[in-house]
């Protein structure tokens, strides 16, 4: 059932829109035989996570500077006939609790689904970007500093050993450090020791992996290459350097006196707060220097679209490596999935990519009983929104948790989660495919015939096979079934 990696047509145009903390970024490729011809890219600084307030909550202003670069892109879209579309949304949209304000009205401008990532799903496609664009012939440390989090991965030729995103970045950190434009020695070091803080828990891990090179990319590591080489001749970016940068900024005062008119007017108001950041990378992990490399996450999204590889989908790679992790019984897993996508396709509003959903969360729906058999359903949830799920975007991962936590028993506090990803109604027709067919398989049946199902309204039907309108005990399981959904306003009937 589940659908490969489906790569995009040689000659197709393609394009990726990356919404992140600070700035907007647009590309658009063009897919080749062995390759991927980047055509055009735009930045626009857009500060989505400046004037957040203390619960995270995005400001009216940022909001609207977002949609309307997102006006100008689907324009330019427009123009480029564009085959295929991803779009990614980053620290600030995962982070706000008002994030569905925004994404409402993004939907309405772009008509596509926006997947808002994970962190550790950010730095794999960073990752992935970077290692496209740079042969990675020896373990490689990539730093990418962004407005609201910092992603460090250590990997090697294109598979990353170490990924991690911390809750700092340019725009955050010169809201809380360098408020007004004020620059002084003092809190330089205050933010510096703030980030050195932050890489505490990864060191011991980091180090003993260990790394020969190191290269940063996006736009705060790309503005302090370019000042390195202005400021003090140096091609790379070096722990010196930087030092020596702290000082100079710190006598400067404010932001307004750092001179630097080389920089962009977008960038010089977050680079002392970046500098802070990358400085306290560099002192806590001991880097001496660092290269660049110009590719991204909107490249690592690119190239994945683009992806030719004949090989299964990364959501299928991390639902294989969960289902080993927590001792999944695979077979019955299987069965069980299959059988709730049976019911869910005989609705003639069945959709394929919520199909897919639901087969993942078949398979993944005992992953709680690792840890106890009873309430195994709220382990499972727990596992499914907490774990880093390669492949799948934050509000995939709540759809799959929600699909966990009622797939059994009692429904009395069930609520579907708000999201945009799909209506409450579709979430609990999910559901409800789900928990019949765990049902269906109570006690490991495999070899048992399918029922009909009719749909409608919250209503389903089932139309038993000749061999089970007897069975007892799958009598008195539907019977407690009908009285579950009857809770949450579902009607279930069955006959021959």
């Amino acid at each position: 059932m589940p659908q490969t990696h489906r790569p995009a047509q040689v000659g197709a145009t393609i394009a990726a829109i990356d919404m992140g903390s600070n700035s907007f970024h647009l590309a658009i490729a063009r897919v080749m035989e062995n390759n991927v011809q980047i055509l055009h890219r735009v930045k626009q600084r857009v500060s989505l996570a400046e004037g957040m307030d203390k619960a995270g909550n995005l400001a009216d202003d940022a909001m609207q500077r977002g949609l309307e670069c997102l006006e100008q892109f689907a324009q330019r879209l427009q123009e480029s006939q564009i085959s295929d579309l991803r779009l990614v949304a980053t620290y600030a949209l995962r982070q706000a609790p008002n994030r569905n304000t925004f994404l409402k009205q993004a939907r309405l401008i772009l008509d596509q689904p926006i997947e808002v990532i994970a962190g550790r799903e950010e730095a794999r496609l960073i990752f992935h970007g970077v290692s496209h664009a740079e042969e990675l012939d020896v373990p490689t440390l990539v730093i990418d500093i962004g407005g609201g989090s910092t992603e460090l991965i250590i990997g090697q030729d294109g598979e990353p050993f170490q990924l991690e995103s911390l809750n700092m970045g340019c725009v955050s950190f010169q809201d809380r450090y360098f408020d007004q434009g004020k620059l002084s020695i003092k809190r330089f070091e205050k933010a510096i020791l703030a980030a050195q803080q932050r890489l505490e828990p990864l060191l011991e891990r980091y180090q003993q992996q260990g790394w020969q090179a190191a290269l940063g990319t996006s736009g705060t590591i790309k503005a302090l290459t370019q000042v390195c080489l202005q400021e003090f001749e140096q091609p790379l970016i070096t722990r010196k350097s930087l030092e020596k940068l702290v000082s100079k900024l710190a006598d400067a005062g404010h932001i307004d006196k750092m001179g630097m008119t080389y920089l962009s007017e977008s960038r010089r108001p977050v680079l002392p707060a970046g500098l802070a950041v990358l400085l306290g990378c560099f002192r806590a992990l001991e880097i001496q220097e660092m290269g660049f490399c110009d590719a991204a996450l909107r490249e690592g999204v690119i190239f994945e679209m683009a992806n030719r590889a004949p090989q299964p989908s990364v959501c299928q790679h991390t639902v294989e490596a969960m289902q080993r992790l927590y001792h999944v019984d695979v077979r019955h897993a299987k069965r069980v999935a299959d059988t709730a996508c049976h019911c869910y396709r005989a609705q003639s509003s069945a959709d394929d990519a919520l199909e897919e959903l639901l087969y993942w969360g078949g398979q993944l729906h005992e992953v709680g009983l690792a840890l106890n058999s009873k309430g195994v359903q709220r382990h499972s949830e727990y596992i499914l929104a907490n774990s880093n799920m390669a492949g799948f975007y934050l509000e995939q991962q709540q759809l799959l948790a929600f699909l966990g936590r009622w797939h059994r028993k009692r429904l009395d506090e069930c609520e579907p989660p708000n999201l945009e990803l799909a209506k409450g109604s579709q979430m609990l027709g999910l559901l409800v495919c789900l928990r019949l067919s765990v049902i269906w398989h109570l006690g490991r049946r495999h070899h048992v015939a399918l029922p009909t199902l009719t749909w409608q309204k919250r209503a389903v039907h089932l139309t038993l096979p000749e061999a089970l309108t007897d069975d007892a005990l799958l009598l008195a399981d539907l019977e407690q079934e009908a009285e579950h959904l009857h809770s949450i306003g579902w009607q279930l009937s069955w006959g021959e």
